[in-house]
């Protein structure tokens, strides 16, 4: 009885084999990358041996008669027991299509192809050895292995049957082949996945051709899958089903509950299935911390519970950020190894994941960030009446830095990948940026004006109105989406104008009753209006003229904070210049010109050459 309760206590331990790994690896690595098959073929039998030797299973020999060792029940206490028979059949497999290649390329040999039928069969026994030492009856291996074993050898079994041109019993063995190879591929890690899609990718053209010559689809059908169905539906029976029953098994044990509650992500009018268990985890964490979050906004919570809510939601969207980065470099992994025909649409569909997710992080933190610029924005205008100065200057500098930090976020949103492939959304990124910024342009203006620099807040007013028109203008062609944690609507614009239109017409006033009023009558305010236009505002404020210039005015109103004596730098002054004298009598002399003179000479000296060639020619 003590040794049952130990027994019960401690459970043996399960072996795990990744089938479709080690082979993967072995046949890239020697050989199958250049469909070298016999040099791979002479791997696995040095690998055989040296298991075999690290193992102690050598085969005896007495004298001439040979003992074989076979792998059974009683010797499998290691794992490298079931790699002895794993590469037994890859080594069979790997001489059989040796030979084959080779029947090929002589023209049709009979023998080279009834050796190679030998060899399949081989593979074909080793591996069936394998699936029943993987067997859940035998209780040594987990689930996992006992279907990649079974499906390894109906694939064996499948290569057989095709090289005896047995198709209906070839297409049945495929076929479930397939069928646990697709159901395990969404079990397992993102490289088990994608050996599990590579090794469909080589099994379908086998279908299609066992179909063919079965005539099966003949109705236009040419999809695998429909004809996988369509014969499983014919010959189904209790070895389906009890297929099906174990794969449904090796699905619970993979699959965490997590999968019953989020299996896909449904965001910006797309759905995209979630496989990762962790990923799955954290999103639904995140999710959770949200919704605690929203119901303390309806509620009416404080600012500090809700502060400590934005804190569990981003670290939430935190962890799941990086098990999202983590994902996408696994699956660059696997497919750097091994691609298949969906390695790329589940590539982006993890791109598009990690894009969900990093958008509600930015998008939580930026939330955060304008819940802290309303709480300032309170506390100032609840200290307005008492403190002036520097304690509202200080306030409406933290709020700007909180605008750099929005900003900030703003932009890594716009860097993630299936922002940028997506139009609409680029432009509702957009918007938000031109938004914001006018929001900080009037927060720097605010604070040029609390400390009397009024030119210098009306340029920034004024852009800050043309940084809004823009927003506007993006936001009149694109709707803002309900779902969005951060909408900006067509009234927030519009309310931003009318602040922004209050404030430049205040900052105006403040700036005629810091400069003694107002003078219509003197033009000369070019210095302010310079300034101005150099800053790009166009506004045309007239101002008092100096002090020096109205030296005989009795003064109405003088301002001794920041009186306006004198331009400067001064401004130019016209004075009389010297007249300038044109010389008319040149118009009624003659000059002499020498160029007849010059073309006399030219043609006398011309003809003088002429003649003397001539009388010496005739002399001759």
């Amino acid at each position: 009885m003590e040794v049952d309760q130990e027994t019960s206590i401690h459970p043996p331990m399960l072996f795990s084999l990744d089938i479709l790994a080690l082979t993967n690896e072995a046949r890239n690595t020697y050989g199958l990358r250049h469909q070298d098959y016999q040099r791979y073929r002479k791997y696995c039998t040095q690998k055989v041996h040296r298991l075999r030797q690290a193992l102690h299973f050598t085969h005896n020999k007495s004298g001439k008669a040979f003992q074989k060792k076979d792998v059974d029940d009683d010797v499998l206490t290691d794992v490298r027991y079931l790699q002895i028979l794993l590469f037994d059949t890859e080594r069979a497999w790997s001489y059989a299509m040796e030979l084959k290649t080779f029947s090929r390329s002589s023209g049709a040999n009979t023998r080279k192809r009834l050796h190679s039928i030998k060899r399949f069969r081989k593979a074909a026994e080793y591996s069936e050895s394998l699936s029943n030492l993987c067997s859940a009856e035998r209780g040594k291996v987990d689930t996992r292995t006992t279907l990649d074993a079974q499906a390894y050898s109906a694939l064996m079994s499948g290569y057989l049957l095709f090289e005896k041109q047995s198709w209906q019993a070839a297409f049945e063995k495929f076929a479930a082949a397939r069928t646990i190879y697709k159901k395990l591929s969404s079990a397992g890690t993102s490289h088990q996945e994608a050996l599990c899609q590579s090794t469909i990718d080589d099994i379908d053209p086998n279908i299609r051709y066992c179909a063919f010559k079965l005539r099966l689809g003949t109705d236009g059908t040419k999809d695998v899958e429909e004809l996988v169905k369509i014969n499983l539906g014919k010959n189904k029976g209790a070895e389906l089903d009890l297929l099906e029953a174990q794969v449904e098994s090796v699905l619970s044990q993979k699959r965490p509950e997590k999968e019953a509650l989020l299996t896909s992500i449904t965001w910006k009018n797309r759905i995209v299935p979630l496989r990762n268990a962790d990923l799955a985890l954290c999103i639904l964490r995140a999710q959770e911390a949200t919704l605690k979050l929203e119901k303390s906004d309806s509620a009416g919570a404080e600012e500090s519970a809700k502060m400590e809510l934005f804190d569990k939601v981003l670290e939430a969207y935190g962890d799941a950020e990086r098990v999202a980065k983590t994902a996408i470099k696994e699956d660059a992994a696997a497919t750097a190894k091994v691609k298949s025909s969906k390695s790329e649409q589940n590539t982006a569909n993890l791109n598009f994941i990690y894009t969900f997710v990093a958008y509600n992080y930015l998008s939580r933190r930026i939330q955060r960030n304008l819940m802290l610029v309303d709480s300032l924005k309170r506390s100032f205008e609840q200290h307005e009446e008492q403190d002036t100065g520097k304690f509202i200057s200080g306030k409406h500098q933290e709020i700007v830095k909180l605008y750099d930090n929005v900003l900030q976020s703003i932009v890594e949103i716009s860097e993630l990948p299936a922002v940028q492939d997506n139009l609409a959304l680029s432009q509702e990124i957009e918007a938000k940026t031109w938004y914001h910024k006018a929001s900080r342009a009037f927060y720097v203006g605010n604070a040029y004006a609390i400390t009397n620099q009024y030119v210098e807040a009306i340029a920034l007013y004024e852009r800050a109105r043309e940084y809004n028109a823009q927003a506007k203008s993006l936001l009149a062609q694109n709707s803002p989406d309900a779902e969005d944690v951060l909408i900006i609507t067509q009234d927030d614009v519009t309310q931003l104008e009318n602040l922004l239109r209050g404030h430049k017409c205040k900052v105006h006033a403040e700036w005629h009753l810091a400069h003694g009023g107002v003078n219509n009558e003197d033009d000369e305010t070019v210095g302010v209006i310079q300034k101005l236009s150099d800053l790009g505002v166009d506004d045309k404020m007239e101002i008092e003229p100096p002090l020096i210039k109205r030296l005989y005015e009795y003064p109405t109103n003088i301002s001794m904070n920041n009186p306006h004596l004198i331009d400067f730098p001064p401004e130019f002054t016209p004075i009389p210049a010297k007249p300038l004298f044109f010389d008319i009598a040149s118009n009624y002399i003659d000059y002499p010109s020498t160029l007849p003179e010059r073309a006399g000479r030219k043609t006398q000296s011309g003809q003088s050459r002429i003649g003397g060639f001539l009388s010496s020619f005739w002399r001759r």
